[in-house]
């Protein structure tokens, strides 16, 4: 891109014109996943993590919910603060925000021309691996950038992909967080839990105390055993929480959550899902453990008015459409459950999956729930066959309808509702990009 950076677009259009490991239709090789080329990238800058007290936050489900459950509690106690999540939704602002404060437009476009500018004058061979740095690495780095020179004193930032290798995985955080496991990017992570578990335990640093959610048998011990290797200790949800009660409705969660000898609290949530009541927990334990100077009153601000687009999201009435990023058969049947506590009559599903993921036991999960299903186009940013999902689905719902247009498929889902049954827009964070664009 030539030219100088006018607006926040030029700077995000200029990362974005980058290779993008996100759109995950390049062949995957180890060397474009590597840390050198992020601390060279700091490195030029005085290395701004160092000035940030960090939580670093890796998973499948979850990470992004209690990321930003997190960073709200932080700032309600008092303390400036980043959160750095993707993928973004509606606006790149989403991945790179200061909790509940304006975007600051003229810091963004400053920083993006002296990273610009640097980057113009030093060869791609003169970087690590002799390529240039990814969207991702580029994000990253005007991220902490961005939080730094915004007065942050603490930040909050979610891996992207596993751990182990995530740009991110540069900083030292004075917590690491790992929310429950799913198997995801296998090309990249492994075919296994346990693989996946030990990609994500990479974010584990020498004497960091670890946080861990609610995971499936079997990967508990590659925690362990990460704690003991690095001298860090690991805490696990299970093993303190003592009562956990959601009570999910149209406005939000509530919750009773109780630890190892603590009293009971009385917790409510903006978002809606017994999933985000396990978010909540962890986010809880994990703050309650590391920083116990914080406030009851600064989580129950915190919690209140925390709210994620594409996370159970609400939109409009006759009929309601709920906007979810679930993606993964774990993400689903979680969704399907609180979607359910709070419609549970007909409802309609409009569902569009990206290549890589795994319909076959989505459809399993969810098909024969709904009495109509619409299989769409999750937009053109990472490769798509929605013939196939949509032949997968109708393997376990006939009253499954392929329309590829997002535009015709919500308008297909809104006559098959009639105004009365609510429609679920899920399988993709891309489809409920697409989605929540028409509506």
């Amino acid at each position: 891109m030539r030219g100088e950076l006018a607006t926040p677009e030029d700077v995000f259009s200029w990362v974005e014109s980058f290779t993008n490991l996100e759109r995950g239709n390049l062949p995957f090789d180890k060397r474009s996943y590597r840390l050198d080329r992020m601390r060279r990238l700091l490195g030029m800058y005085d290395d701004p993590d160092r000035e940030l007290s960090a939580i670093h936050v890796a998973g499948t489900k979850g990470k992004g919910s209690t990321a930003a459950l997190i960073a709200s509690v932080l700032r309600a106690a008092g303390h400036r603060t980043g959160l750095y999540m993707s993928p973004h939704v509606n606006s790149p602002f989403e991945r790179i925000s200061l909790a509940d404060e304006a975007p600051r437009n003229e810091l963004l476009v400053r920083l993006g021309r002296e990273v610009k500018s640097a980057l113009d004058a030093l060869p791609a061979e003169g970087m690590p691996g002799h390529f240039a740095p990814t969207t991702f690495e580029l994000y990253t780095l005007l991220a902490l950038l961005y939080f730094r020179d915004a007065g942050c004193t603490h930040a909050v930032i979610e891996v992207g992909i596993g751990g182990r290798l995530d740009a991110t995985n540069v900083i030292t955080p004075r917590v690491s967080v790992i929310t429950p496991l799913d198997l995801e990017h296998t090309d990249v992570l492994g075919d296994t839990l346990e693989k996946i578990a030990w990609e994500k335990a990479g974010i584990i640093k020498p004497g960091v105390p670890a946080f861990i959610g609610l995971q499936p048998p079997g990967t508990k011990e590659v925690f362990r055993q990460a704690g003991r290797e690095r001298g860090s200790a690991i805490t696990f949800l299970d093993e303190e929480i003592q009562d956990l009660s959601p009570r999910v409705d149209a406005g939000g969660t509530s919750f009773s959550v109780r630890f190892t000898g603590e009293k009971a609290e009385q917790l409510r949530l903006a978002m809606r899902g017994e999933f985000q009541a396990e978010n909540a927990a962890l986010a809880f334990l994990t703050l309650r453990r590391s920083m116990p100077e914080i406030p009851m009153a600064c989580y129950r601000e915190g919690f209140a008015r925390t709210e994620l687009p594409g996370r159970m999201e609400v939109r409009g009435r006759s009929p309601a459409v709920v906007l979810d990023g679930a993606h993964t058969p774990l993400a689903v049947t979680r969704l399907l459950s609180s979607f359910r506590a709070i419609f549970p009559g007909e409802a309609i599903l409009l569902f569009g999956s990206v290549s890589g993921k795994r319909p076959r036991e989505m459809a399993a999960i969810l098909a024969a729930a709904f009495s109509r299903v619409i299989i769409s186009t999750p937009g053109t940013f990472k490769e798509s066959d929605p013939e196939q999902v949509a032949e997968i689905f109708r393997g376990f719902n006939p009253a499954t309808f392929l329309e590829k247009d997002p535009a015709r498929a919500l308008r297909r889902a809104r006559e098959e509702s009639a105004g009365t049954r609510p429609i679920l827009v899920t399988g993709s964070f891309y489809m409920i990009a697409e989605i929540g664009k028409l509506l």
